[in-house]
């Protein structure tokens, strides 16, 4: 028998999920009785010494590796290393990042011409008709979706007719359920960190930046219900915290979403798993997001509610192809989410066409509430391969500038330079020039820190909500402090300066996310970088926005009671993890604020502040933390900053209608922490199995 590998080499970070992408494509091609005959195949997952996994294989006579934009120049370098010791090994790419234009194709045969076949579109089906072909001695020109090298050509390659959508997604035998994940976890799973999972195929939408939609897979498909429902009870046996649903649009068939989900419930509250979900939600079809995430968190489920606006400026939705729900609306349906403490996030992105510095700033004031179960995330925009955002048409119209970055993942630095991957971003466009492009940068993700990550989220909001200021003003006058003076406020601007090296690293082609200074090992997300960087000294840290805020309230006129704002940053400050770890504290106010924030965080009308003595006790949860690398570790795996902390008052709040506010949240709260408390301990167990499995 010959012998056939198919090969996906993971991320490098602590997503290790199990392959599904060769998983199915390998159950399917092993299902076939003339090709179980001809070939024996073997599944290999992770990285690793290229050489080694080269030097174990026995007369290879095919080898197929999953590609995306986290692996493809580990798997190129694997892939050259093969053809070395094997020339006549057919060397097969497929996945999203393989091209798919003329263009693209002679370019990368010209690098890597050690490649024989990429496969375009779904695996299945193309790669067992591969092996058929081969297993006959006959050439691939009947082999529909592929491109193939050939000097039968002028061009070197020829690409054949598109392979026709699978219609009945349940002819791919299931690897749950035929025994091949079960050989995949028992060689890996001690690094595999997650499942992912997949009950239908394909996007009716047709996003510009987005490799997923377009006219060929416009059609959803979906798997049949009793199949998922085993394929689900196999992850929980298995006990996976997390799990990956890799829908692009979960949610979008209410009834039978419903229905899914609640299995996840049910098997979380018997079995204990999956504990964490996450899935890409259906475009505007709120309401039923809604149903099925309230159904999810009915079970102990966390998960996260995507509202992907992606931008808030009709020209750049009209170029990107995206229409969105009216912002009354998305207000709306954010109460409904947070009204049942089911967090939201906003996906903003930076650098779409049309875009210009103010209208991206003014959407970021859009994306805004004072809900603690709100986030937004500033994405950097992607050039993804196969994208009509990346055709050199739309590079053209839109007067694009890119730049080439290391791809870093999930706080883990790949090993060495040869592991690096690369990613594209777009840094300037027609209407956004480079340097808007900086300041837009710098914006949103200083505003990330003390909104998102909550480090002056209470300032901003009693700012906001107190005395009409618009958020971002204040943060683009702490910029322009900063860029006069640099040297002072040393601890806030300590964090500045980590987002401006960033964003200097980016515009030099060079990586999206370092280590911090002094901690070069902890590789973080520029925002999370830059909190863990503050934080470390919370008294001189609030010492220096005192300052930057009174300067700001006196330059726009505004005439703020001392007394009040004492109280405001006090609450803030009590409000933030701060290092070391303070297990439990207890802080005197003399005025309201403490209930005006319980109020404004809940969605309630605050009431007018007045004098009275309260007390706020602040209790840490549960955060192993032995150093302060470990200490800055957690708040990102925690997600936001604040959630992370748990307060009560000693003395009864004496409003009616709070106490109503507090006691229809409290079960919610509860639950809530306990399932984030869950996550940061299954995520410390992750990174220490990385540790001891490198």
């Amino acid at each position: 028998m010959k012998n056939v590998y198919l090969i996906d080499l993971a991320s490098g970070s602590n997503m290790n999920l199990l392959p599904l992408s060769i998983g199915l494509v390998g159950s399917y091609s092993m299902a076939q009785p003339d090709l179980a005959d001809a070939y024996a195949f073997e599944l290999q997952f992770l990285r690793g010494d290229n050489r080694a996994k080269v030097n174990a294989m026995i007369d290879p006579v095919v080898v197929g590796i999953a590609c995306y934009i986290w692996n493809v120049e580990g798997s190129l370098k694997l892939a050259r290393l093969v053809k070395e010791r094997f020339p006549n090994t057919k060397i097969v790419l497929g996945g999203f990042s393989i091209p798919k234009e003329h263009d693209r194709v002679s370019a990368f045969f010209k690098k890597n011409s050690f490649v024989d076949i990429l496969v375009h579109g779904e695996g299945e089906v193309i790669f067992a008709n591969l092996l058929r072909r081969l297993a006959q001695g006959e050439d691939f020109y009947c082999v529909n979706g592929i491109t193939f090298q050939t000097p039968d050509v002028l061009a070197g390659f020829v690409t054949t007719p598109p392979e026709p959508r699978i219609v009945n997604l349940d002819e791919i035998p299931s690897p749950f359920l035929n025994g091949l994940f079960d050989t995949i976890m028992d060689r890996y799973g001690a690094s595999i960190t997650g499942a992912l999972w997949e009950t239908n195929r394909g996007c009716p939408y047709s996003c510009t930046f987005c490799d997923w939609g377009g006219a060929d897979v416009n059609k959803v498909k979906k798997y049949d219900m009793d199949r998922l429902r085993a394929e689900l009870d196999w992850i929980s046996r298995k006990n996976f915290f997390y799990m990956f649903v890799s829908d692009a649009n979960f949610g979008i068939f209410l009834e039978r979403d419903m229905e899914i989900a609640g299995w996840i419930a049910d098997n979380c509250q018997t079995l204990g798993s999956p504990q964490h979900v996450v899935t890409n939600w259906a475009k505007n079809k709120h309401k039923q997001v809604v149903a099925i995430a309230d159904r999810l968190a009915s079970g102990g489920v966390a998960s996260n509610i995507t509202l992907a606006v992606q931008s808030y400026h009709a020209p750049t939705l009209k170029a990107i192809k995206r229409k969105n729900i009216k912002h009354t609306d998305m207000l709306n349906l954010k109460s409904a989410f947070h009204d049942r403490n089911l967090p939201t996030y906003m996906e903003i992105i930076l650098g779409l066409p049309e875009e210009t510095l103010e209208s991206f700033v003014r959407g970021l004031n859009q994306a805004l509430t004072p809900r603690l179960s709100d986030r937004f995330f500033v994405y950097i925009c992607q050039l993804l391969e196969n994208t009509e955002l990346a055709s050199a048409a739309s590079r053209e119209k839109y007067e694009i500038q890119s730049r080439h970055c290391w791809h870093t993942i999930s706080n883990r630095k790949f090993e060495d330079m040869e592991d690096r991957e690369l990613e594209e971003f777009i840094v300037g466009t027609s209407t956004m020039t480079t340097d808007d492009w900086g300041r837009a940068y710098m914006v949103g993700y200083l505003l990330t820190v003390l909104y998102n990550h909550r480090v002056g989220f209470f300032i901003l909001s009693y700012l906001h909500h107190a005395h009409g200021c618009v958020i971002t003003d204040i943060v683009e006058f702490i910029l322009n402090k900063w860029r006069a003076n640099p040297d002072t406020h040393p601890q806030l601007f300590k964090g500045i300066n980590h987002l401006d090296k960033q964003r200097q690293l980016i515009l030099d082609g060079d990586s999206y996310m370092t280590g911090m200074e002094g901690y070069e090992d902890l590789i973080m997300l520029p925002a999370a970088a830059a909190v863990a960087l503050m934080v470390k000294g919370s008294d001189r840290l609030y010492k220096e926005i005192r300052t930057l805020v009174e300067a700001f309230c006196s330059d726009k006129n505004i005439e703020t009671e001392p007394i009040i704002l004492d109280d405001v940053f006090k609450y803030q400050k009590a409000r933030m993890p701060a290092w070391p770890v303070s297990r439990e504290r207890r802080v005197q106010f003399i005025t309201s604020i403490p209930e005006y924030f319980e109020l404004l965080t809940s969605g309630a009308t605050p009431k007018k502040i007045v004098t009275k003595k309260l007390t706020l006790c602040v209790e840490d949860l549960e955060r192993p933390a032995d150093s302060f690398q470990e200490f800055a570790a957690t708040l990102v795996r925690g997600s936001l900053a604040v959630d992370l902390l748990r307060t009560h008052m000693e003395q009864g709040w004496d409003s009616l209608e709070l106490q109503k506010t507090l006691s229809k949240k409290e079960s919610f709260v509860r639950e809530r922490r306990r399932i984030e408390q869950n996550s940061i301990n299954k995520l410390n167990d992750e990174f220490r199995k990385l540790q001891s499995n490198p």
